[in-house]
């Protein structure tokens, strides 16, 4: 599928600044692997572009039903770690907040999302109805579309049933996410999205029970709240040890009105996870490099390379799908 247009012309900047680490041949050091493993997790300008492109099917159909007449308004929004920026490679989910228009505006959100199941439905088989979103899938990737509503500065999303407001919906704020996410680079220098992009990687090996939205806050609170370490495999270390006495806690996403409820049901994992990297700075202190990144691959997952191993070059734009 080709990059549109409108995205080819877009400043090239990738989220996750990964230019101070060592090249790619170079693996001398747990350091450089790092470098090695940020380079295939961090997806690259036309992957973003192929699966922002992915969408325009689902979001021309939801238009030809819901705006027939065509006026030109803006009337959907990619969010989540796409439009934000910090998704794994290779991507295997796209997040759509789709506009309703003036006549479905009353409606409460188990009806709107059932306006836009009967929409995808008929035209993309497979279209399931999961929760607080419609999932359309598109080759090897998941499309969630979710029918939004203006709210002020911000906009209404179905969601559960605890903390919602009336109708089932509840206030969601991407633009003032992605501009807090922004700032809090910026303040430590590239240090919070290389710390979330490390986390959602060792999220999804292991599969902790926390979500993507509840790492970006915490990692973001993480840094704000004293001096951290800019290398990246003691930034893990402390924040698995500090994320397990911070949680389970309550933290208000930026521009949103209910708070995030955060438990601990990962802290089994993150536990196992900080014993598995002391072991390996145990390795590294003995001059065993080999072992260390091993026991860094059990934790982050197959893309972290083992010095001496046949180089893995790239990745796949989209996951493939298991039977």
């Amino acid at each position: 599928m080709p990059v549109p247009p409108a995205l080819a012309k877009r400043p090239a900047a990738d989220p996750v600044k990964i230019s101070g680490f060592p090249p790619d041949d170079v693996q001398s050091t747990i350091g450089s692997c790092f470098g090695v493993f940020l380079r295939r997790v961090v997806p690259g300008h036309a992957a973003y572009g192929v699966a922002r492109g992915a969408c325009v099917p689902a979001v021309a159909a939801l238009r030809g039903e819901l705006y027939p007449r065509g006026d030109g308004t803006v009337d959907h929004f990619v969010v989540g770690g796409v439009g934000k920026r910090t998704a794994l490679a290779p991507i295997s989910r796209i997040d759509v907040m789709y506009l309703l228009p003036e006549k479905l505006a009353a409606a409460k959100a188990g009806d709107a999302l059932r306006v836009v199941w009967a929409v995808l439905k008929s035209r993309f088989p497979g279209t399931l109805l999961e929760g607080d979103a419609v999932v359309v899938p598109q080759d090897d990737v998941q499309i969630r579309v979710m029918p939004a509503r203006e709210h002020g500065q911000a906009f209404l999303i179905p969601g559960a049933s605890a903390g919602a407001q009336a109708g089932g919906w509840i206030i969601s704020s991407p633009v003032a996410e992605a501009a807090t996410l922004r700032l809090s680079d910026s303040l430590y220098g590239g240090r919070p999205r290389l710390l979330l992009t490390a986390l959602k990687a060792w999220r999804a090996n292991v599969d902790a029970s926390i979500s993507s939205f509840a790492l970006e806050q915490l990692a973001q609170e993480f840094y704000a709240g004293a001096p951290r370490p800019y290398e990246l495999e003691r930034a893990l270390v402390e924040f698995w040890a500090w994320g397990r006495k911070r949680t389970p806690c309550a933290i208000k996403p930026p521009g949103g009105a209910q708070a995030l409820e955060i438990g601990d049901g990962w802290h089994g994992k993150a536990k196992a996870a900080y014993w598995r990297v002391t072991l390996a700075d145990h390795h590294l202190k003995t001059g065993k490099l080999i072992e260390a990144a091993v026991e860094w691959r059990q934790v982050l997952g197959p893309a972290f390379p083992v010095p001496g191993e046949t180089p893995l070059r790239t990745l796949p734009l989209f996951k493939k799908k298991t039977a």
